[in-house]
């Protein structure tokens, strides 16, 4: 009887090893890990699932609200240094209430120089942030995400 214990025992933890190795992560874009300029990327975190499209990517002149530094400096003062704004939509798959997708999305980039940057709020009309905070099941809101960043 201890021996069946002991061979159960060891199945079962071979098991669980099996099925671990076999979990695929929860946000996967197949064979684009960042995508490409119009993949839509499934964006699934088990609370909600969007659909998200880049379309393009332009420079554009600073918003209102965006121009300024912490030391109140303009933005276009830096050398070699533009705001781009990339036209992005987002489509709620599912979601629990129509503002969890302006709690937790936060939309980072990369530009084609490879300089990494974060999004800034600003005052702008189009600015996606704003439009997710009413975004029910179902919706689709196509605004742009704007970004300073250096070019070369």
């Amino acid at each position: 009887m201890r021996h069946w214990l002991i061979v159960l025992a060891t199945l079962l933890v071979a098991a669980a090893g099996v099925a671990a190795a076999n979990d695929v992560p929860r946000a996967w874009a197949g064979d684009a890990p960042i995508g490409h300029i119009g993949d839509t990327l499934r964006v699934d975190t088990g609370t909600y699932v969007a659909d998200v499209t880049v379309s393009s990517v332009v420079p554009v002149d600073p918003p209102p609200g965006f121009g300024y530094t912490r030391s109140g400096v303009p933005v276009k003062s830096f050398p070699d240094s533009s705001v781009t704004r990339a036209d992005v939509t987002v489509r709620a798959v599912r979601v629990p209430n129509s503002f969890i997708l302006a709690t937790n999305f936060s939309f980072t980039g990369v530009t084609p120089f490879a300089d990494a940057y974060k999004p800034r709020p600003c005052d702008a009309s189009d600015w996606l942030d704003a439009a997710l905070g009413n975004a029910p099941q179902g919706t689709r809101r196509r605004r742009g995400v704007l970004g300073r960043h250096a070019t070369r």
